[in-house]
This record gives structure tokens, sequence and C-alpha cells, in this order.
């Protein structure tokens, strides 16, 4: 057998058994998918080295075709279920185990070893040799497993103090080191972790794109409003915006008018991403005011707007030192100083979804990726 299959990760409070294909923390077992505990065991195996995501997309999905938006979903699971502060993000490189990880063999059991081994005449030992030897061989064997625990939890305990001390602590007391929430491809939102506003409709929702081969896009429409959303906590809002983040909507509007936004309610201000239709003329905007007329921070005329086949990246980036975020479309900064409004601020979070806009009967948005991310 490799050295994988025979060895355990410890890696306090936790410990891995790839042989056993099992994960536990002080003696728990703590529930992975496989694509989870694999994607744990490739950072595991890294030593400590930070892993790129195309190696880890790679090795978990050695026969499969996948974006970063699963390899993105597994890391937020596992931290989750080891702490967010387990699993560090390199922002356009990769992730790291940051807890100090030890490589142990792990024991057979006396039957297994004697079954293994062929049976040979030997001297047998006399009384005083085997209690001699046991003895010694069992004070070393104790005392090195002493101090392999002492180092692991001296290390963690270092660990979890010092990032306990610069990092917020989340809902359930552990310390938020990056947010990553996603919408990605024809995947339900309700599957990633999102709700929708109000009661489905019947039209289809995947849409699927001939040129890729596959169901990449996501469609949303009404004659009114409709929106999915996944709520920020205290914490989470706060984290944000202490850090420069970032939301990201790769979409197209059909007709009338879309939008990706973020509402930190209570802690700041509402920023919005606008897809409009005007005839046959289409702009992405941003809100300033809402009621009782809408009100635009900017206006720019793009376009690329109703590329369904092709949809477009716009993206708002946070500056955390000046309050104030900026607009990007593909990479090109067209606008900045946008400083969000107030109003309409429910505490949903990060939403996406269409709205009733201008002269148009319905609105019709497809999206392909709808991220918010902050480190």
């Amino acid at each position: 057998m490799s050295d994988r299959q025979t060895s355990v990760f410890a890696f306090l409070p936790f410990r891995l058994d790839p042989a056993q294909r099992s994960l536990s923390r002080e003696g728990q077992p703590v529930t992975l998918t496989p694509k989870e505990f694999d994607t744990l065991l490739v950072l595991l195996e890294a030593g400590g080295r930070v892993v790129d995501k195309e190696e880890l997309i790679a090795r978990v999905w050695p026969d499969s075709y996948v974006g970063d938006g699963s390899l993105a979903r597994n890391i937020s699971v596992l931290r989750k279920a080891l702490g967010e502060e387990v699993i560090e993000t390199h922002r356009g490189r990769g992730y790291r185990i940051a807890l100090p990880v030890v490589l142990m063999d792990s024991m057979p059991t006396a039957s297994t070893h004697q079954q293994d081994q062929p049976q040979t005449d030997v001297p047998v030992p006399s009384v005083e040799t085997v209690g001699q030897t046991g003895w010694w061989r069992g004070k070393v064997g104790l005392a090195c497993a002493a101090l392999v625990i002492l180092v692991l939890a001296f290390a963690a305990s270092r660990f979890f103090a010092v990032n306990s001390a610069k990092a917020h602590m989340s809902a359930s007391g552990m310390p938020i080191r990056s947010i990553m929430i996603l919408k990605d491809g024809a995947i339900d939102p309700r599957d990633e972790g999102f709700k929708l506003a109000r009661p489905d409709g019947n039209y289809p929702h995947a849409l699927y794109n001939r040129e890729a081969d596959g169901w990449d896009r996501w469609r949303i429409e009404t004659n009114d409003q409709n929106f999915y959303v996944r709520a920020l906590s205290a914490e989470e809002k706060d984290f944000a915006l202490h850090r420069d983040w970032k939301l990201t909507c790769i979409c197209a509007l059909e007709m009338g008018g879309g939008f990706a936004d973020v509402d930190f309610a209570g802690k700041g201000p509402r920023f919005d991403i606008e897809l409009l239709q005007e005839g046959n003329r289409y702009f992405v905007a941003l809100t300033k005011q809402i009621s009782p007329k809408i009100e635009l921070d900017e206006k720019i005329e793009f376009p690329g707007v109703a590329d369904v086949a092709h949809p477009h990246t716009y993206e708002l980036r946070y500056d955390h030192a000046s309050g104030t975020a900026s607009l990007w479309i593909d990479g090109k900064l067209m606008a900045s100083g946008y400083r969000g409004h107030h109003q309409f601020q429910e505490d949903l979070g990060v939403m996406f979804g269409v709205a009733i806009y201008g002269s148009a009967a319905k609105s019709s948005i497809a999206f392909r990726q709808v991220r918010f991310e902050a480190n």
C-alpha cells in the first residue's frame, strides 16, 4: 500500500483517514461528500503549500470538465465544516491548509499483523527479555505520541488565538477569514444557498449553450419583480465592509430590467448593478434612488447587455478605505466613486433577479454566474 493508504493526517482537532475515507473532529465523525473529501485530501497532501485551482480541479475531477464554481462550493462547504480560518484563499492562485498537518502511521491490529506474516520457527525469548523489550518500546512509543500531540495542540492553539484576534467572529464563534457566495451555471440557485423571493413561475429555468455543449445559464422572468436572495449575517457585513469586496454578475438581459445587488442594511449602503432596456437601446447603471422616481448615479449605454449567447461580465469593486465602489465591464473600468444608496433596504444580502422597467410588459434575464467575495 502507498503512504496515502496506510497513514492518517492529523490537523488538530481533526483527523482524516484516506483508507477509511473518514474525517473526524475529536473522535466525532464529520460528513463530507466524496468530492468534498477529495478536495480536502489534496490540500492536506500538499503539506502546507498553496495548491493552484487548476491542480485541485484536475485531481478532484480527473475525468470531467468543471468550472471554478464547483471548486468554490467545495471550499465553502469545507470552511463551514472545519472553520472559516482553516483554509486560506490566495487570490489569483488557489488555496492552502493553514493549520499544521502531521502525517501519522495508522496502527494495524495484532490479528491483522499476524495474518500478514509468514509462519516461521523462531526462538522464543525469555520472559525477562520480553518484559524489558516491551517496557522500553512502550515507553518510547507513548513518549513520541505524547510529543506529537503536544506540538500539534500548541501550534493549533497559537493559530486559532492569532487568527481570532485578527478576524471578525462568525455567529458560530469561529473567525471569518473570507466570504464566497456563488450562483454558477444552470444549477438551481436554491441548491446553492439562495431563496426565491416569490413563488416560482412556469417557465424554463436552465438555458442550453450549443457552443459549450452544456446548460450554463439560469433564466428568471416576471411581469412584476422576482429575485433570489442570500442573507448576510451582521458578522459577514462587518467583515466585508472592512475589506475590499467584489460583486460579479455574468449575465444578459432579454427584456425589461435586471439586477445584481448587495445590501448591507443596518451596517452600510445597498449597492446595485442595473441592466436596463429602453426600446432598442441597452444600458448598465448604478442606482442612486428608487422612489418616488428612479435616479441613477451612472448610466452607460452598452449593447452587449442583450448578448444572451455570450453574457458579459459586470463587476462592482469596493474599496473599503474610501467607502466607494467602481464599475467594471469585461475588466475595463467604466465608473468610480459609487457610494450606493439606502432605499428599500430589507436586509436581504446578496440578490439577483428582474423587475419591470420602462414600457416592457415583463422582464427576463439570463444569469451565467453571480459571485460575491470578500477576503
